[in-house]
């Protein structure tokens, strides 16, 4: 068989750049699969950085809203109403550490894998 440069190839090349060429294929596949998951992970880790952020926020106002309901005597039943309004901002909040703990590894996963299949091809 003659190759495009003019030279002929040995009966198992043949075999061997065809492997060559799948692997290739699947490199380029994987590197494109990796790429949207680490996308994906990154997009889900700003959109729980921000939900963290508006619930630390709610939270800090919910607090101090009630200390200074606390403080004038006639609105204590509205203080504890918002204290019992708090947790609920609180502990969404604990939760999306715990959410956002968990993406970071997986998306810097992805991120490796990415670059290992951009490294080999």
């Amino acid at each position: 068989m003659e190759l495009t440069d003019g030279t002929t190839s040995l009966p198992g090349n043949d075999y061997r750049l065809q492997n060559i060429a799948d692997i290739q294929k699947q490199l380029e596949l994987e590197r494109a699969k990796r790429g949207r998951l680490s996308t994906n992970y990154n997009k889900s880790l700003k959109v729980v950085n921000a939900a963290e952020g508006i619930l630390a926020v709610s939270f800090i106002g919910l607090n101090t809203v009630s200390v200074v309901f606390l403080s004038t005597v006639v609105a204590a039943p509205a203080a504890t109403a918002i204290e019992a309004v708090s947790p609920g901002a609180g502990l969404p909040f604990i939760t999306g550490g715990f959410v956002s703990r968990s993406l970071i590894p997986r998306a810097e996963k992805h991120e490796r894998i990415k670059l290992l299949a951009n490294k080999k091809t």
